[in-house]
């Protein structure tokens, strides 16, 4: 039994060989990575809904969170009350799901633009395999499912525009599943996504048979409507003011903050990791339309790469994450390139371009191979974060994929040399991805503030957070309960007259007045270092550095007889 007859056509293959790619790009290791700042967000937000109750009406670290639709925060709060909030390769789990259901309706959508299911396994292995896509499906996140949402929608719109009938119940879900990806975060994946798919299938396919069905189009509309909504409409009601203030800092952002020149996402080839060399060949355009047999399918995905990537250039605000929607197109023109290889060596037909470029994507692949043992001998065994024997069976791994790429370019096999890379990128997450905490975490100073959770003492009380410097929302969700700011100069009484506790990245004692001072008992319990990077460098920032105090305010007469102390003293 050879390659051809395990992956031709077989639906069961392929359902194994994708389930096998998902479960080690999203699910496997999961909670390795450390939580950034976006994850801290959703994560505070999910767990003050089961604390407060607050489903309906978000709140973050007790202040309203109305800058994001609420559907992701609910399904990861789902999974904090039924799993518990401090298991973090849980709360990712949603995110994962998601990333599956992406690469399931980049089978079925392939399938549907045309009918190939090998077409479709490698569109999927591409998508499953890219960085970014992994990388977001490994985090909780809100990008992962309104894109995941939105292509499923994109499949059902294809599916119905080449049926006959007036496919009602197509467009019922392709409303719903429109409304979910809104509910996710709102018109982002409209924009990104769905916009440039229907300017490319209206050029290459016509948009005439999107005009002829637009009575089931109308019923899609409404049920987006409904389902997309009813939550902003409520929230725009019930806290007009705050809803306001929100829609004008979330307009603004997108103008003044992270500004990047038009042409900043120009290399997004880059964000596929493995396949970067594979996506930049199929963008020869000359190339391509000179030698590719499906034409039509490699100009749709084309002009949907391009146009996605234009109109995300035209905001001002940019930031790499932001590129996840344009691997998906980008995954179909990769496709494009190793399905024409495939052919042109199966009928050995192939010119020589053809051969230069294979050599090309499939050396320097294999180049990565050979060296990445060197590479993680200097990075992780040398630095004593990875022992001898599992160094010794990742460099078996790497080298032997290295081997079989060979084999693949004198045999000119396309399928191996693609089964090769997407076990490469899968190798390299099984062995690198539970060693990257040393990597990750280069400062020897690095005390987690989250130990404050675990000092009985102190977790009862309320906590606040004094200084100039913010608080970050990473250190609320470490902590594991609201803080709240007191300007301890503005508002020099104490917020409570029981014990609390106060939090900073000055010493305690330079930040209050000598009159507060004798109101009150001050105990430093600890000082922690967040920081992943060691002091000196870029990203080592005081704001991760915190006291962790207990205030005790002291009574009327407790207070007299101190100053009275003082006084005598003096």
């Amino acid at each position: 039994m050879n390659l051809d007859s395990i992956l031709d056509n077989n639906r069961y293959s392929h359902a194994i060989i994708l389930i096998i790619a998902c479960y080690i790009s999203f699910f496997l290791f999961n909670s390795e990575f450390f939580v950034n700042i976006m994850e801290a967000r959703n994560f505070v937000t999910a767990r003050e809904m089961i604390e407060k109750g607050n489903w309906l009406v978000p709140t973050m670290n007790g202040e309203l969170r109305l800058a994001k639709p609420p559907l992701p925060t609910w399904i990861t709060a789902l999974f904090g009350m039924w799993f518990g909030m401090e298991k973090l390769s849980l709360l990712r789990f949603p995110a994962g799901i998601m990333g599956s259901l992406m690469v399931l309706f980049m089978y079925r959508f392939t399938i549907s633009l045309n009918g190939d299911k090998n077409k479709a396994l490698i569109n999927s292995l591409i998508l499953t395999t890219s960085f970014y896509v992994l990388y977001m499906s490994r985090t909780g996140t809100w990008d992962i499912y309104c894109h995941s949402f939105m292509l499923g929608a994109i499949w059902l719109f294809h599916k119905a525009w080449t049926r006959d009938s007036k496919s009602y119940i197509l467009f019922i879900a392709i409303g719903l599943l429109l409304g979910l990806s809104f509910l996710s975060k709102g018109p982002v994946a409209f924009f990104a996504m769905l916009i440039p798919f229907v300017i490319a299938y209206s050029w290459i396919y016509g948009g005439k048979i999107i005009l002829q069905k637009w009575q089931p189009l109308l019923l899609s509309v409404i049920i987006f409507i409904i389902v997309s909504f009813w939550w902003p409409i409520y929230i725009a009601i019930a806290y007009a003011p705050e809803a306001a203030a929100v829609a004008k800092l979330e307009s603004g952002s997108w103008m003044n903050r992270h500004v990047r020149p038009f042409f900043y996402y120009w290399n997004f080839p880059i964000q596929s990791g493995i396949w970067t060399m594979a996506i930049f060949t199929s963008l020869l355009v000359p190339y391509a339309l000179k030698n590719f047999k499906a034409i039509k399918e490699y100009k749709f995905a084309l002009i949907w790469t391009v146009s996605s990537v234009i109109l995300l250039s035209l905001i001002p605000e940019k930031k790499d994450r932001y590129l996840l929607p344009v691997l998906i197109p980008s995954a179909i023109l990769a496709g494009q390139f190793f399905h024409h290889l495939y052919l042109v060596f199966k009928e050995n037909n192939s010119k020589k371009i053809d051969r230069i470029l294979f050599g090309i994507n499939i050396w320097l692949i294999a180049i990565v191979a050979f060296a990445l043992p060197i590479v993680v001998f200097l990075m992780f065994h040398q630095q004593k974060l990875m022992s001898i024997q599992t160094f010794a069976l990742f460099s078996i791994f790497a080298e032997l994929i290295f081997v079989i790429l060979i084999v693949c370019w004198i045999n000119k096999n396309i399928r191996g040399m693609l089964i090769g890379m997407t076990t490469l990128m899968l190798v390299v997450l099984v062995f690198i991805i539970p060693h990257t905490g040393g990597v990750l975490n280069k400062n020897p100073k690095f005390k987690s503030i989250s130990e404050v959770s675990n000092n009985a003492k102190i977790n009862s009380l309320n906590y606040y957070s004094i200084g100039e410097k913010a608080f970050r929302i990473e250190l609320v969700y470490e902590i594991g309960k609201d803080i709240t700011a007191w300007d301890s100069k503005m508002n020099p009484a104490f917020p409570e007259n029981k014990p609390f506790v106060v939090m900073s990245s000055e010493d305690p004692n330079d930040l209050f007045s000598e009159a507060q001072k004798n109101q009150m008992n001050l105990t430093i319990i600890d000082h922690f270092d967040n920081n992943k990077q060691r002091a000196g460098k870029r990203r080592n920032k005081e704001h991760f550095k915190k006291y962790v105090s207990l205030i005790t305010p002291l009574n009327n007469s407790e207070a007299k007889s101190s100053t009275s102390i003082i006084s005598s003293n003096k």
